[in-house]
C-alpha cells in the first residue's frame, strides 16, 4: 500500500510539473497556406489576427486597415510617417503609411516588443507578418522559440521549459551581422550538380517568410567569385505564373546545408532584394524537415538531430 501511494504521488508529482512548465508558455497551432505558415491569435486579448511566421524582417508588418478598424485594441500611437517611405518585400514594394513601438501582447504568455510597420494594401490571407526574433515569453521574458512544422506548432518557451539534450540537438551561432540586424548563421552549403559537387561557406539570412529552400543574392561579391570560379553549373531561368523572368536557378540533386541533407532542391539566385548583404537567405523547405529551437538569448540555433547528416 505504502508503495503504491508513493508511486502514485510521484506520477502526480509529475504531472503537476509539467502542468506548470506547460501552463507558463504558448503553442500556436500552425496552418501551410500558399507555401507560407500563419497562426492565429488574440492581441491584447481583444482582437484575433492572422499572422505570418517571419524571421527574414525586422519589423512587424501590419495592414493598415487592420491597424484602424482595431486601434483601440492594439493600443500604440501609430505615427504618421512624413517623408515617402517604402518596403521592398521579396520584390513587391508596399508604401510603410505609420510606424510606432511598443509591446502588445499574444495569447496568454507571450508578447511582440519592437517597432511597427503600418503598410498600406497589405492584407492577404493574413493580417500581420512578426519577426519571431521580437517575440517573448512573459513569464521570464525569455527569446526561446520553438518551431515544429512536422507536428505544425509554434512553442515560446521559458528558458525552464527547454532543457536542449547534446545527444538531440545539434548546435549553430546566430549572428545579426546582415542588413538591418536580421538573424543569420555562417555555415557551409555543398550540392551536387550534373554529378560535380560545388561548396561555399557564407553568411545566410534564416528567413521564415521565404518559402523557398534557399536564395543566393547575385550583388553578393562571394556567390559572384563563385559563379565565376564554377562555369559548368548549369543556371536555369526561373519564370512566375505569368512567364515574367524573376530568378536565376541552380538544380542540385544532393545539398548539406548546415550539416542537414536534402535531395533535389532549387537553389534560386535572385536581384530582388539588392541591399541584402549576406551571401543568401534560408527558406521555410529547410526548416520543414526537423525541429528548430531559436534561443535568441544565447544567439543558438538548436537543430534536433534526426536528419544530420554524418
Amino acid at each position: 500500500m505504502r508503495t503504491s501511494i508513493l508511486f502514485a504521488s510521484i506520477v502526480l508529482l509529475y504531472c503537476n510539473t509539467l502542468s506548470a512548465i506547460a501552463a507558463n508558455h504558448n503553442s500556436f497551432p500552425l496552418e501551410k497556406v500558399n507555401g507560407h505558415y500563419i497562426f492565429e491569435t488574440k492581441i491584447n486579448d481583444k482582437v484575433s489576427a492572422k499572422f505570418l511566421l517571419e524571421s527574414g524582417i525586422h519589423v512587424m508588418l501590419i495592414d493598415s486597415l487592420f491597424a484602424f478598424d482595431n486601434k483601440n485594441d492594439i493600443n500604440l500611437d501609430f505615427i504618421p510617417v512624413q517623408k515617402n517611405e517604402n518596403m521592398n518585400l521579396g520584390g513587391k514594394v508596399y508604401k510603410i503609411t505609420h510606424k510606432a513601438k511598443g509591446t502588445i501582447l499574444l495569447g496568454n504568455h507571450s508578447e511582440y516588443n519592437g517597432e511597427f510597420f503600418v503598410l498600406s494594401n497589405y492584407k492577404s490571407y493574413y493580417d500581420i507578418a512578426i519577426p519571431i526574433q521580437n517575440i517573448s515569453n512573459i513569464n521570464d521574458s525569455s527569446h526561446i522559440i520553438k518551431l515544429d512544422i512536422e507536428k505544425q506548432k509554434l512553442d515560446i518557451l521559458s528558458r525552464k521549459a527547454f532543457a536542449p539534450a547534446s545527444n538531440i540537438y545539434s548546435t549553430t551561432t546566430i549572428h545579426y551581422n546582415s542588413y538591418l540586424n536580421m538573424p543569420t548563421i555562417r555555415t557551409n552549403l555543398t550540392f551536387s550538380e550534373n554529378g560535380q559537387q560545388y561548396s561555399l561557406t557564407g553568411n545566410f539570412v534564416l528567413d521564415l517568410g521565404n518559402a523557398s529552400f534557399l536564395f543566393l543574392m547575385k550583388q553578393s561579391p562571394v556567390i559572384q567569385e563563385f559563379l565565376k570560379k564554377n562555369t559548368k553549373i548549369k543556371i536555369h531561368n526561373a519564370y512566375n505564373k505569368k512567364g515574367i523572368l524573376v530568378a536565376e536557378a541552380i538544380i542540385a540533386e544532393q545539398v548539406n546545408l548546415c550539416h542537414v541533407n536534402f535531395d533535389k532542391q532549387n537553389i534560386a539566385i535572385t536581384t530582388a532584394l539588392p541591399k541584402f548583404t549576406a551571401e543568401g537567405c534560408i527558406g521555410l523547405k529547410f526548416f520543414e524537415g526537423s525541429v528548430f529551437v531559436f534561443d535568441f538569448d544565447k544567439n543558438i540555433l538548436h537543430i534536433k538531430r534526426t536528419i544530420i547528416a554524418p
